[in-house]
């Protein structure tokens, strides 16, 4: 028996002997890799971009005006110059604001619907319990004398007169105090806020 176990350990150790014999052929990387070509470009194209900019901020500035003065040509007509506006931004606006105090408003065009007063609110009809509809909310208003100019958004979706919004009613109509919607054979008033 002891025989046979002799000749397992001999084999184990040739074979150990095999495979180190193995690793130790491969060659071993000490060398350190010289750098590549494209390091050096990278270098040169940063000293070329480093030298433009010392150049840029280098260079003396001239004024606009020597410029000019040095493009004209003796036989050029001297040029005026407008004057110079020093009114301000308030001083402006406070022209304009007075400019509007002298005219008269414009009177606005008639509404082609029933009037205000007549035409119920969706929460008035809400609470009597008449309209049963989902939420609606008048995000945007924006009224125009134009009625192409008239758009709404409702739910955070833009609508013009006469679109269909998502929840059912029909915008019928953008007025300046709100949108007059249609709904299920009832006409009310989503106010503006």
């Amino acid at each position: 028996m002891s025989f046979i176990l002799d000749a397992l350990k001999k084999s184990e150790t040739d074979r150990q002997q095999q495979g180190s014999a193995e690793f130790s052929s491969v060659p071993a990387g000490s060398e350190k890799p010289s750098p590549t070509r494209w390091l050096w470009m990278l270098a040169a194209l940063l000293g070329v971009n480093f030298a433009v900019l010392i150049g840029i901020l280098m260079r003396p500035e001239t004024a606009p005006s020597d410029t000019i003065a040095e493009e004209t040509t003796e036989a050029s007509a001297p040029v005026e110059t407008a004057p110079v506006e020093t009114a301000t931004f308030e001083e402006k606006i406070a022209d304009v604001i007075e400019e509007k105090k002298k005219s008269p408003p414009s009177a606005a065009p008639p509404i082609q619907t029933k009037s205000m007063a007549t035409i119920p609110t969706i929460d008035q009809l809400r609470l009597d319990g008449s309209l049963q509809l989902a939420e609606l909310h008048l995000d945007i208003h924006v009224y125009s004398d134009d009625s192409a100019g008239r758009f709404v958004f409702i739910n955070m979706v833009k609508h013009r007169e006469q679109s269909r919004i998502a929840e059912g009613p029909v915008v019928k109509e953008i007025t300046p105090d709100g949108v007059i919607l249609a709904y299920q054979g009832r006409t009310f008033l989503l106010p503006r806020q």
